[in-house]
Protein backbone atom coordinates (compact mmCIF):
# COMPACT_ATOMS: atom_id res chain seq x y z
CA UNK A 1 0.00 0.00 0.00
CA UNK A 2 2.85 2.34 0.86
CA UNK A 3 4.44 1.64 -2.51
CA UNK A 4 1.19 2.47 -4.29
CA UNK A 5 0.87 5.77 -2.42
CA UNK A 6 4.52 6.54 -3.10
CA UNK A 7 4.05 5.90 -6.83
CA UNK A 8 0.90 8.01 -6.93
CA UNK A 9 2.74 10.87 -5.21
CA UNK A 10 5.61 10.60 -7.69
CA UNK A 11 3.20 10.66 -10.65
CA UNK A 12 1.40 13.69 -9.18
CA UNK A 13 4.68 15.58 -8.76
CA UNK A 14 5.78 14.78 -12.29
CA UNK A 15 2.44 15.95 -13.70
CA UNK A 16 2.70 19.19 -11.75
CA UNK A 17 6.22 19.81 -13.06
CA UNK A 18 5.09 19.17 -16.64
CA UNK A 19 2.22 21.63 -16.29
CA UNK A 20 4.53 24.25 -14.82
CA UNK A 21 7.12 23.74 -17.54
CA UNK A 22 4.43 24.21 -20.22
CA UNK A 23 3.06 27.34 -18.60
CA UNK A 24 6.30 29.12 -17.68
CA UNK A 25 7.78 29.45 -21.19
CA UNK A 26 4.66 31.28 -22.33
CA UNK A 27 4.91 33.65 -19.40
CA UNK A 28 8.63 34.09 -19.99
CA UNK A 29 8.00 34.76 -23.70
CA UNK A 30 5.57 37.55 -22.87
CA UNK A 31 8.02 39.02 -20.40
CA UNK A 32 10.86 39.00 -22.90
CA UNK A 33 8.99 40.69 -25.77
CA UNK A 34 10.49 44.16 -26.35
CA UNK A 35 8.41 47.14 -25.25
CA UNK A 36 7.56 50.20 -27.35
CA UNK A 37 10.59 51.97 -25.93
CA UNK A 38 12.84 49.03 -26.82
CA UNK A 39 11.57 48.99 -30.41
CA UNK A 40 11.98 52.76 -30.80
CA UNK A 41 15.50 52.59 -29.36
CA UNK A 42 16.48 49.84 -31.78
CA UNK A 43 15.07 51.68 -34.80
CA UNK A 44 16.61 55.02 -33.86
CA UNK A 45 20.03 53.40 -33.88
CA UNK A 46 19.60 52.98 -37.64
CA UNK A 47 19.40 56.82 -37.98
CA UNK A 48 19.07 57.48 -41.72
CA UNK A 49 18.00 54.26 -43.38
CA UNK A 50 17.83 53.92 -47.17
CA UNK A 51 15.20 51.68 -48.76
CA UNK A 52 15.23 52.67 -52.45
CA UNK A 53 17.74 54.14 -54.91
CA UNK A 54 16.77 56.04 -58.05
CA UNK A 55 19.07 57.07 -60.90
CA UNK A 56 17.95 60.05 -62.98
CA UNK A 57 19.55 60.88 -66.30
CA UNK A 58 19.09 64.45 -67.49
CA UNK A 59 20.55 66.79 -70.06
CA UNK A 60 21.71 70.18 -68.75
CA UNK A 61 21.51 72.90 -71.40
CA UNK A 62 23.31 76.24 -71.25
CA UNK A 63 22.56 79.13 -73.62
CA UNK A 64 24.40 82.38 -72.94
CA UNK A 65 21.84 84.40 -74.90
CA UNK A 66 19.21 83.45 -72.27
CA UNK A 67 21.30 83.41 -69.12
CA UNK A 68 23.64 86.41 -69.41
CA UNK A 69 22.53 89.92 -68.57
CA UNK A 70 23.96 93.09 -70.10
CA UNK A 71 23.18 96.79 -70.31
CA UNK A 72 23.85 99.20 -73.15
CA UNK A 73 25.28 101.75 -70.73
CA UNK A 74 28.09 99.49 -69.51
CA UNK A 75 30.42 98.25 -72.28
CA UNK A 76 31.97 95.73 -69.88
CA UNK A 77 28.77 93.72 -70.07
CA UNK A 78 28.79 93.51 -73.87
CA UNK A 79 29.54 90.01 -75.12
CA UNK A 80 29.88 89.53 -78.87
CA UNK A 81 28.49 86.14 -79.83
CA UNK A 82 26.87 83.31 -77.92
CA UNK A 83 27.96 80.20 -76.04
CA UNK A 84 25.89 77.04 -75.96
CA UNK A 85 26.60 73.81 -74.14
CA UNK A 86 24.75 70.53 -73.61
CA UNK A 87 25.96 68.19 -70.84
CA UNK A 88 24.39 64.88 -69.82
CA UNK A 89 24.31 64.25 -66.05
CA UNK A 90 23.34 61.26 -63.94
CA UNK A 91 21.89 61.98 -60.51
CA UNK A 92 21.53 59.32 -57.82
CA UNK A 93 18.74 59.80 -55.28
CA UNK A 94 18.49 57.58 -52.21
CA UNK A 95 15.08 57.58 -50.52
CA UNK A 96 14.44 56.34 -47.03
CA UNK A 97 13.58 57.40 -43.50
CA UNK A 98 15.08 59.68 -40.89
CA UNK A 99 14.48 57.73 -37.69
CA UNK A 100 16.13 60.13 -35.26
CA UNK A 101 12.79 61.77 -34.35
CA UNK A 102 10.93 58.48 -33.94
CA UNK A 103 8.97 58.18 -30.68
CA UNK A 104 6.74 55.69 -28.90
CA UNK A 105 3.80 57.37 -30.66
CA UNK A 106 5.07 55.65 -33.82
CA UNK A 107 4.70 52.21 -32.23
CA UNK A 108 1.44 50.52 -31.34
CA UNK A 109 1.07 47.17 -29.55
CA UNK A 110 -2.26 45.36 -29.65
CA UNK A 111 -3.97 44.74 -26.29
CA UNK A 112 -3.37 41.00 -26.50
CA UNK A 113 0.31 41.66 -27.29
CA UNK A 114 0.05 39.59 -30.46
CA UNK A 115 0.76 42.31 -33.04
CA UNK A 116 3.07 45.31 -33.13
CA UNK A 117 2.30 48.13 -35.58
CA UNK A 118 5.02 50.54 -36.76
CA UNK A 119 3.89 53.92 -38.12
CA UNK A 120 6.65 55.37 -40.30
CA UNK A 121 7.00 59.07 -41.17
CA UNK A 122 7.00 60.26 -44.78
CA UNK A 123 10.00 59.06 -46.79
CA UNK A 124 12.57 61.63 -47.86
CA UNK A 125 15.83 61.96 -49.76
CA UNK A 126 18.51 60.59 -47.43
CA UNK A 127 21.42 61.06 -49.81
CA UNK A 128 21.98 62.42 -53.31
CA UNK A 129 24.84 63.06 -55.70
CA UNK A 130 25.84 63.20 -59.36
CA UNK A 131 28.62 61.75 -61.46
CA UNK A 132 31.78 63.79 -61.00
CA UNK A 133 33.51 62.59 -64.15
CA UNK A 134 32.80 64.53 -67.34
CA UNK A 135 33.03 62.52 -70.55
CA UNK A 136 34.18 65.21 -72.97
CA UNK A 137 32.93 63.08 -75.86
CA UNK A 138 29.35 63.42 -74.58
CA UNK A 139 29.52 67.21 -74.18
CA UNK A 140 28.26 69.39 -77.02
CA UNK A 141 29.79 72.90 -77.14
CA UNK A 142 29.15 75.69 -79.62
CA UNK A 143 30.25 79.32 -79.77
CA UNK A 144 29.64 82.19 -82.19
CA UNK A 145 31.20 85.58 -82.83
CA UNK A 146 34.20 86.34 -80.62
CA UNK A 147 33.17 83.96 -77.85
CA UNK A 148 35.39 81.05 -76.82
CA UNK A 149 33.91 77.62 -76.08
CA UNK A 150 32.49 76.87 -72.66
CA UNK A 151 35.37 76.03 -70.31
CA UNK A 152 35.67 73.38 -67.61
CA UNK A 153 34.63 75.71 -64.75
CA UNK A 154 31.42 76.73 -66.50
CA UNK A 155 30.69 73.11 -67.38
CA UNK A 156 30.87 72.25 -63.68
CA UNK A 157 28.49 75.10 -62.91
CA UNK A 158 26.05 73.86 -65.55
CA UNK A 159 26.16 70.35 -64.08
CA UNK A 160 25.62 71.67 -60.56
CA UNK A 161 22.57 73.65 -61.63
CA UNK A 162 21.21 70.61 -63.46
CA UNK A 163 21.68 68.57 -60.28
CA UNK A 164 19.87 71.18 -58.18
CA UNK A 165 16.99 71.20 -60.68
CA UNK A 166 16.59 67.43 -60.26
CA UNK A 167 16.46 67.79 -56.46
CA UNK A 168 13.57 70.24 -56.79
CA UNK A 169 11.52 67.77 -58.83
CA UNK A 170 9.00 65.64 -56.92
CA UNK A 171 10.35 62.34 -58.19
CA UNK A 172 9.37 60.18 -55.24
CA UNK A 173 5.99 59.55 -56.89
CA UNK A 174 7.80 57.49 -59.54
CA UNK A 175 9.27 55.13 -56.92
CA UNK A 176 6.68 55.52 -54.16
CA UNK A 177 5.46 51.93 -54.29
CA UNK A 178 9.04 50.59 -54.22
CA UNK A 179 9.87 52.77 -51.22
CA UNK A 180 6.75 51.53 -49.40
CA UNK A 181 7.25 47.86 -50.24
CA UNK A 182 10.96 47.88 -49.35
CA UNK A 183 10.28 49.72 -46.09
CA UNK A 184 7.65 47.18 -45.05
CA UNK A 185 10.03 44.30 -45.77
CA UNK A 186 13.01 45.90 -44.02
CA UNK A 187 11.27 47.13 -40.87
CA UNK A 188 9.27 43.93 -40.49
CA UNK A 189 12.54 42.01 -40.55
CA UNK A 190 14.13 44.29 -37.93
CA UNK A 191 11.25 44.04 -35.46
CA UNK A 192 10.81 40.28 -35.97
CA UNK A 193 14.48 39.83 -35.15
CA UNK A 194 13.68 41.39 -31.76
CA UNK A 195 11.21 38.60 -30.98
CA UNK A 196 7.87 39.76 -32.34
CA UNK A 197 6.17 37.30 -34.69
CA UNK A 198 3.44 39.51 -36.14
CA UNK A 199 4.49 42.93 -37.40
CA UNK A 200 2.55 45.49 -39.44
CA UNK A 201 4.38 48.46 -41.01
CA UNK A 202 2.27 51.43 -42.07
CA UNK A 203 3.79 54.00 -44.41
CA UNK A 204 2.40 57.50 -45.04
Amino acid sequence: MKNILKNLYTIFCLAALILLSCDNPQKELKKKLPSKADIVSELKQKADIVTTELKVRKVAIYDSSKSEKFTWKNPNTWKWGDQKCIIPIEVTLKYGYDLRNLSIRNVEIEEDSSIVVIHLPKPKIIDAGYNTYIDEGSVVKMSTGLRSEVGHALQEEIRRKGYEAVLKDELISSVGEDVKRNAQTLFTSIVKAMGWKHVVVEVE
